[in-house]
């Protein structure tokens, strides 16, 4: 019997008056429903808050690709808030992973970085 994961799970912490901290694991394929899940609870921590600064790790090691409509999703995500990412740590166990996070650096305004452990993300993410 075969069993076929899929979901995120997102954690949003406050640090201080305008930083926060985005934790995100990605399992299976993304979805269009999964932004609508992801979406409104970033927008809830961040409301009221002038210019939040968004530190984000995102664990893409049992990531498996997205759907079309959710890269759109991204995309709107990346434009309405981008600004406000500072850094975000991707996590992952492929070349292709690493290859797709320098692409994402180029052209993102957050420093983006793969990293193959979570701890070494969250180090770089605090300095």
């Amino acid at each position: 019997m075969s069993i076929k994961r899929h979901g995120i799970s997102v954690g949003v912490e406050r640090i201080g008056d305008d930083d926060f901290f985005l934790t995100f694991k990605a399992v299976g394929k993304l979805t269009h429903e999964d932004y609508q899940r992801m979406v409104p609870m970033l927008e809830s921590a961040i409301a009221g808050v002038e210019d939040p600064d968004i530190y984000a790790v995102c664990d893409v090691t049992e990531l498996e690709g997205w759907e079309a409509r959710a890269m759109w999703d991204d995309l709107k995500l990346g434009i309405k808030h981008g600004k406000h990412f500072e850094k975000i740590a991707v996590v992952g166990n492929s070349t292709a992973q690493e290859w797709l996070t320098k692409i994402a650096d180029w052209f993102t305004p957050a420093d983006v970085k793969f990293f193959v452990t979570q701890f070494d993300a969250i180090v770089w993410l605090k300095d």
